[in-house]
C-alpha cells in the first residue's frame, strides 16, 4: 500500500500527504418533532365558540350553550394534549368570559321584570 494513502473508516481511503485536504464528517440531520406543533382542532374549536359567546352574550339561551360547549372542548383539549396550548387556554378563557357575561345579562334581564 502506498505511503500516501491512509484508511479512514469513514470515508475510505483519504489521501494523507503533506497539503492534502480531508473532508470533515458530515453531522446528522436534526430530527424535529412534528407531532408537538400540529394544532389541535379541539382547541381552535374552543377559541372560535368562546369568540361567538362573548359576541352574541346578549343573547338568552345561545351565548350559554356555546360557551358551555367551549368550556368542555376547551379543557378537553388541554387534557388530551397534556399541555397548554395557548389556543385551548384562549378558548377557554373567551368561553369563561362569555358564560359569566350571558349570566349577568340573564339575572338584569329578570331582575328588571
Amino acid at each position: 500500500m502506498d505511503q500516501n494513502y491512509q484508511s479512514n473508516a469513514n470515508n475510505g481511503p483519504v489521501a494523507g500527504g503533506p497539503g492534502s485536504y480531508q473532508q470533515p464528517a458530515q453531522p446528522h440531520p436534526v430530527v424535529i418533532n412534528q407531532l408537538e406543533n400540529k394544532k389541535d382542532g379541539l382547541a381552535v374549536c374552543s377559541l372560535v365558540v368562546g369568540i361567538f359567546s362573548v359576541i352574541f352574550c346578549w343573547g338568552l339561551v345561545i351565548p350559554l350553550i356555546l360557551s358551555l360547549i367551549g368550556l368542555i372542548t376547551g379543557i378537553v383539549s388541554l387534557v388530551r394534549t397534556n399541555q397548554h396550548t395557548g389556543l385551548a387556554l384562549a378558548g377557554v378563557i373567551l368561553s369563561a368570559i362569555g358564560l359569566v357575561l350571558c349570566v349577568a345579562i340573564v339575572l338584569l334581564l329578570f331582575m328588571a321584570v
